[in-house]
């Protein structure tokens, strides 16, 4: 493992792997150090502009200088970057984590010293400096209870002259004075501080200084404290987070309550407890712990009365000076606390109402509970999450043995994904394997892959245990939901498929998921939406019954295929009617009553569709398998996830073989050739043939017609025109037989559309117009966006500039209304080129920033190659050309004439990957310009030339004439010096 460190606490320091590296002073030093401040946390662009300076494109240059010198630690995020570091990998963080003598040894001087940035300096040194004090300050403490007074004495005299009212340091001064036996200078200090503050800040001194004086008054020079804490486990790893939020939310004064919530086995205890040890010297009268017992087998539940009375006995009070009855004990409970400095460890408590009376009215107040304590008044709450696989693995090196993990890496991050990042699960596997030193990584790996639950077992520890005791807490209600979620296999869940697998209203199924995630048997990503842990949905499997299990599945598929269906119909209204596979319709389904609506379902359940649909085979429900496939078609479309597409409508076809069902074989084949079509190989015919034999077989025209479409748009793509063409007459001739007016529409479309390759612009003209009228009259909105699109291009090829800025312009909003964020990019980005062929360079220039921002903002990502690379990667061919284009001109125009020619030939490379023409001229021409506009006439004249080649095979005259006035430029003699 890579040994890194990171120094803020000083001038910065940099070590990675044994070796220090220099980050020269500027930029780098002020964005490193944000990034530093916040590890593996995303910090945005627009803070690190504000912290650094300059521009977007400054930072992002800054950005990668320092990825230079740190090679992968420096990722980019959508709204930022984020450094890939662990907390406890820089000073700044793991400070708070450790005993104060060690912390101390971090310290190396002024924060920031030589970060040069006012901001950072202004927001965190006058925090860092106290958080040093408080620590210098408890490490005094702990020196002068471990009776180190006589070596302390000139250190608080420099300390307190530094530091001339800073009273704990004064206090420590008097004690240690004191316990020297130095009495008359222990006081003389007393009064010289009293004096200091009443003349300097007009207060007299607190209760810390007073406690001092009291005890050289009283001769009291042996303080005793209870501890009862249990021993801090040596192992503790990860949660350096929440440590630090424990170990901040304790102010000084008042009483602090901390409530500590989780699912079984996420570390709660452990974490209060390593709190508790570190806050001892805060809190030196007592440190109290008690087990409540709410959630241990076999055990009652402890009652507050015979809790009351255990912390009472524990602070020396005797068992017959306990008074009887609830009340009277929790008054003497906080009348022995009132004066005493100390800390309570409430542990494993089940409610609100069993820590109530265990409030006193001072100190610290540390309480674990599986259950959310909401009507608690805690000051804070923390809940915990899982661990992140660094934390992970660093524990279970911790407890399995550092060279195991490190032996095999790889193997030892899939042990703890299978753990599902659980602490208890983590130390469990970790305990069995140092005692197995024949196991590898692999093995475990392994075992835990074929039996989970089983495998996480060591002695009286089981996960399903911690499990079983939290099921069995539940209602008969809550235990029906939390075992029919368990077959579900997606990402997560809204409260409308929670009603669909137990038939409930929403209403009903939200209260039921509140009541799950407030005892942590489920979580919430975001709002309205909710997952369960690994290992909790492995329990769940096993606590169903195989025939409740069997409709929990056949309910899960109904709702996704069910909604589906209804999200595709408001997207392509007017399509072929399908006998639905649904026997359990959603009582409650999500309202989706339009394009917009439709497609943020689609996006937000996309995941789980692509789940469904693997369970829908696996299990055996075929019909299920090829239809949901079927309704995803359109959204993959719109949204340009060719890759996704493919794969799917493979597992449909493999489905409808169980099925014998020739119509649901023929779509299955005719969905599949069609995802097909964006790889432009020969795959589709042969499943494209077989689809249109079996729809003359069945009979099914509009079916016919549609293959027959796809054949026009395989023959009009390799350039056969005429082939192409008969194609699509058929297809509208065939169609208009059995009025389906959605699908003539689409037949009319592609027939304008070849006619446009063919240079008939006066009849491409006719048939786009004709698809636009029977899009409106039938609220196609899909089909009046394209159309308008496709308009607006034959009038930029008739030279009618202002019809074409019309009505690419009317495109825009129907894109946005369908929610269709990559149709509106793709639109802007034809219009950009088509307004800086109109010779309007400012409209291109402000269409194509909206057009590269929607596509950021659409892919979840910052930096535009990102986008661009992610588009390859899901074959959004047609995205990617469009937005590498648009990329190029924008450059072009901004002045970024190397930037420009970088994206021109990403372009161009997309092109030939794609196997396709059109653009070819739009991009050679700009790179064209620009090599001339560099000084490189030769290739400038060259990408010309060859400009006018691909012109000349699109048949039509605009092109040809823009290709050949950039070829004239190049070729012209260069302007005498």
């Amino acid at each position: 493992m890579e040994v890194r460190s990171f120094g803020l606490l000083g001038p910065l320091d940099v070590v990675l792997d044994g070796r220090r590296v220099h980050i020269p002073p500027g930029k780098r030093r002020v964005v490193l150090a944000a990034l530093l401040l916040r590890p593996g946390q995303v910090v945005g662009v627009d803070e690190l502009v504000e912290l650094a300076g300059g521009s977007r494109n400054a930072l992002q240059t800054t950005v990668g200088r320092l990825r230079d010198v740190l090679p992968g630690l420096v990722r980019t995020e959508p709204g930022g970057y984020l450094l890939d570091v662990r907390p406890d990998e820089v000073d700044v963080h793991r400070f708070g984590r450790l005993e104060p003598r060690e912390a101390l040894a971090l310290w190396r001087g002024r924060p920031f010293a030589d970060i040069g940035s006012d901001a950072l300096e202004r927001d965190h040194v006058p925090a860092l400096t106290e958080k040093y004090l408080t620590t210098l300050e408890a490490r005094i403490e702990n020196d002068l209870r471990a009776g180190r007074h006589e070596q302390l004495v000139a250190e608080l005299r420099s300390l307190t002259r530094q530091h001339p009212v800073r009273e704990r340091m004064w206090a420590q001064l008097v004690v240690a004075l004191h316990r020297c036996g130095r009495q008359a200078e222990a006081l003389r200090a007393y009064d010289d501080i009293r004096g200091r503050l009443a003349e300097e800040l007009g207060i007299d001194p607190g209760k810390d200084l007073q406690q001092a004086h009291r005890q050289v008054l009283t001769a009291d020079n042996r303080p005793r404290a209870r501890n009862d804490l249990p021993g801090d486990i040596p192992d503790f790893a990860g949660r350096a987070g929440d440590l630090d939020e424990v170990l901040a939310a304790v102010p000084s004064g008042c009483v602090a309550i901390t409530a500590i919530d989780g699912m079984a086995g996420i570390g709660k205890t452990t974490l209060a407890v390593r709190a508790a040890h570190r806050l001892a010297a805060r809190f030196p009268d007592a440190q109290l712990f008690v087990d409540l017992h709410s959630h241990t087998a076999g055990v009652e539940p402890r009652t507050p009365a015979d809790a009351l009375l255990a912390l009472l006995t524990a602070l020396g009070v005797p068992a017959q000076d306990v008074p009887d009855g609830l009340d009277a004990r929790a008054a003497r409970w906080r009348a022995e606390m009132a004066h005493r400095r100390a800390l309570v460890v409430l542990d494993n408590a089940g409610s609100a109402a069993q820590v109530r009376p265990l409030l006193p009215g001072t100190g610290l107040v540390l309480v674990t509970s599986r259950r959310r304590l909401v009507d608690l008044d805690a000051a804070h709450t923390i809940s915990l999450d899982v661990l992140s696989e660094a934390d992970a693995l660093e524990l279970l090196a911790s407890t399995a043995g550092p060279a195991k993990v490190d032996r095999d890496r790889e193997s030892a991050r899939e042990v703890v994904r299978l753990c599902g990042y659980l602490p208890l699960a983590v130390r469990i596997v970790g305990a069995r394997w140092r005692t197995r030193p024949a196991w590898s990584a692999r093995e475990v790996a392994r075992r835990l892959t074929e039996q989970r639950l089983t495998e996480l077992t060591a002695g009286e520890r089981s996960v399903a245990g911690a499990f079983a005791l939290s099921y069995r807490q539940l209602t008969p209600g809550q235990q029906r939901l939390f075992r029919r979620l368990g077959p579900h296999t997606g990402e997560d869940w809204d409260a409308h498929l929670a009603a669909a697998v137990i038939g409930s209203t929403r209403a009903e199924a939200e209260r039921l998921l509140d009541e799950l995630l407030d005892v942590h048997l489920v979580q919430q990503k975001e709002n309205g939406r909710y997952r369960c842990h690994d290992l909790l949905a492995e329990h769940a499997k096993a606590s169903v019954e195989p025939e409740e299990a069997e409709e929990a599945v056949l309910r899960i598929l109904d709702f996704y295929l069910h909604t589906a269906s209804t999200a595709e119909s408001r997207m392509a209204p007017g399509g072929p009617p399908l006998t639905s596979a649904v026997r359990y319709p959603p009582p409650d389904p999500p309202p989706l009553a339009n394009v917009r609506q439709a497609m943020a379902w689609f996006d937000a359940e996309r995941a789980n569709l692509r789940a469904a649909v693997y369970l829908a085979a696996y299990r055996g429900h075929y019909a299920h398998a090829w239809q949901l496939p079927h309704r995803l078609a359109a959204f993959h479309l719109l949204r340009g996830f060719g890759r996704e597409r493919i794969e799917l409508q493979n597992v449909a076809l493999a489905a409808t073989h169980q099925l014998g069902d020739l119509k649901a074989r023929a779509e299955a084949l005719r969905g599949l050739g069609s995802a097909y079509l964006s790889r432009r190989d020969a795959e589709p015919v042969g499943h494209l043939r077989e689809a249109l034999d079996l729809m003359r077989q069945i009979g099914d025209v509009r079916g016919e017609a549609s293959v027959l479409s796809l054949f026009g748009i395989i023959a009009r793509e390799g350039g056969r025109l005429d082939e192409a063409q008969r194609y699509f007459e058929r297809a509208v001739e065939l169609v208009r037989s059995v009025g389906a007016p959605t699908q003539e529409a689409y037949a009319l479309h592609h027939l304008g559309l070849t006619h446009v390759l063919r240079g008939q612009n006066d009849e491409a003209l006719a048939h786009l117009t004709s698809a636009l009228a029977l899009g409106e009259e039938h609220d196609d909105i899909a089909r009046i966006a394209l159309a308008l699109q496709d308009l607006g291009f034959v009038h930029f090829f008739l030279f009618n500039d202002d019809e074409c800025a019309d009505h690419l312009e009317r495109s825009l909003p129907v894109f946005r209304e369908r929610g269709d964020w990559r149709g509106e990019a793709l639109a802007r980005a034809d219009f950009t080129y088509a307004a800086l062929e109109a010779g309007r360079p400012d409209k291109a220039l402000e269409l194509a920033c909206v057009a590269v921002e929607l596509c950021r903002t659409g892919m979840g990502l910052e930096d535009d190659d990102e986008v661009l690379r992610a588009m390859e990667a899901v074959e959004d061919h047609v995205g990617e050309l469009e937005l590498s284009s648009t990329l190029a001109i924008r450059a072009e125009l901004e002045g970024r004439l190397t930037e420009a020619v970088r994206y021109a030939e990403w372009c161009l490379r997309a092109i030939k990957r794609a196997r396709r023409d059109w653009m070819g001229d739009r991009v050679l021409g700009q790179l064209c310009r620009l090599h001339l506009a560099l000084g490189d006439r030769e290739t400038a004249v060259r990408c010309g030339e060859e400009a006018v080649r691909v012109a000349e095979r699109l048949n039509q005259p605009r092109a040809v004439a823009v290709a050949e006035r950039n070829l004239a430029r190049a070729t012209a003699p260069a302007p005498r010096a």
